[in-house]
């Protein structure tokens, strides 16, 4: 082990250690030990073009608010396959190991891009969970306003569309009961201003909550931020804030620790401490 690699772990151990709080903020390099491809890693499923015809897209443009409008058989089945995926594998043994920790060291909260609900299924307390992005657990209407009126309706098989496994492309598409338009996942994709997030505003209204009270009790906050990318739709912390395209929240002017756990995209300063280390991995080098 490189020796600055070491020293960075051991300062990450001490911060880990002193600390009264841990805010836990992931995105898609969370679950790529258990399996589940990023969306920009060289190596992923994501960072390949699909060739349809005689075009090809990007991750990017196929999880886009309006590849699901002009071509909603290619949104649907990337993301039917994406919940399959999911479903098949398990979460790996640092989503384990990183609740065993944080729950007997320190007060903790997740905040998390990823739509996989793996740290539900793992037996993190879910009034500690903020799923910025939404969870592929729900459907929401093409309709906006149908939403507002009618909310959420829950995913189950017979929703789910089949799809070519070359192609993705999907067919018979999940209609609305109340209106008779289409069904999408209840997730955040690029340019998605059509995304309906109530049923998630009771998640960040206690994550705020928390962070009021760590603020006013003067108490320290450790930011361990683990998989996160640097394309516009992540979460990313910097200079004590929380960091997204779509959204931005102040966390602490002082007293907070931040620790990165990334292999690549570094973007750190001085106030961040970087481990060039997958998830599984660099939990356990904390947390060991």
């Amino acid at each position: 082990m490189p020796k600055n690699l070491r020293k960075d772990i051991a300062n990450a151990k001490a911060l880990m250690e002193n600390t009264d709080a841990v805010l836990v903020v992931t995105g898609a390099g969370m679950s790529v030990d258990s399996g589940i491809p990023t969306y920009r890693g060289t190596n992923g499923l994501w960072a390949k073009s699909i060739d349809i015809g005689d075009k090809s897209y990007g991750y990017d443009e196929i999880s886009s608010l309006e590849m699901w409008k002009t071509n909603p058989e290619l949104a649907w089945g990337f993301k039917a396959h994406f919940r399959k995926l999911s479903g098949e594998q398990e979460p790996h043994e640092g989503y384990y190991d990183l609740l065993e920790n944080v729950s007997k060291k320190s007060d903790y909260f997740v905040c998390t891009s990823n739509v996989d609900g793996y740290f539900r299924r793992v037996g993190f307390d879910p009034t500690k969970v903020y799923e910025v992005h939404g969870t592929i657990d729900y459907l929401q209407c093409m309709d906006i306003n149908c939403n507002k009126t009618h909310g959420v309706v829950e995913t189950t098989d017979l929703l789910v569309p089949e799809y070519d496994s070359e192609t993705f492309l999907a067919n018979s598409l999940p209609k609305c009961v109340h209106c008779n338009k289409m069904l999408r996942p209840n997730i955040s994709v690029f340019g998605d201003v059509e995304f309906y997030g109530k049923p998630y505003q009771h998640q960040r209204r206690r994550l705020n909550e928390w962070l009021a009270n760590l603020k006013k009790c003067g108490k320290s906050l450790v930011i361990l931020e683990i998989g996160c990318g640097i394309n516009p739709h992540s979460l990313r912390m910097s200079n004590g804030k929380m960091m997204s395209g779509e959204w931005k929240m102040p966390v602490f002017d002082n007293n907070v620790g931040t620790i990165r756990l990334n292999p690549t995209d570094e973007q750190s300063d001085e106030k961040t401490i970087h481990i060039a280390m997958g998830a599984k991995n660099g939990i356990r080098a904390i947390f060991g």
